[in-house]
């Protein structure tokens, strides 16, 4: 009796292997592609939170420098500039707080805006006494433009 030996056939190569090395060279694409995204993402938003910050400050300053060229242009008895310009000012200051999201800020803005008629009509006369209502309003605007800003109020 002869022992029969029973050879099986060759099993084809598992799939498996090949599977997961498609599994893996597709997840590490994705991490390349992300380690590659994400910094500059990240970056793109904070240059983009630079700007707006620039962009807020910027505003302030130019409602300082109108509230200040206001009472040197009428401290120089030049009332009729001086009027331009604080019609300039309240304008500028009704847009900046409508575009300022704080609302402590927005606030102290529009607060600004109280002593429109009282120094458009002292300005129209040509009346002296403008220049403590401008003085006022400078000072007013530079506490609310830091405020709006977020910086530091400044020192009187």
């Amino acid at each position: 009796m002869a022992v029969e030996e029973t050879v099986q056939p060759a099993r084809p190569a598992s799939k498996r292997p090949v599977k997961n090395t498609l599994i893996a060279a597709g997840v590490l694409v994705i991490v390349a592609y992300l380690a590659g995204f994400l910094p500059s993402y990240v970056k793109g938003n904070r240059l983009e939170n630079d700007l707006r910050l620039a962009g807020q400050q910027n505003r302030m300053a130019q409602l300082r420098d109108l509230a200040g060229l206001a009472y040197f242009e009428a401290s120089q008895k030049n009332y009729g500039l001086a009027a331009g310009t604080t019609a300039r000012f309240f304008e500028r200051t009704r847009e900046v707080a409508d575009q300022t999201a704080d609302s402590s800020g927005k606030t102290a803005l529009k607060d600004l805006l109280s002593g429109r008629d009282k120094i458009a009509s002292e300005l129209a006369k040509g009346d002296q006494a403008v220049l403590n209502d401008l003085q006022i309003l400078y000072v007013k605007t530079r506490q609310a433009t830091a405020i709006s800003s977020g910086a530091p109020p400044p020192i009187n």
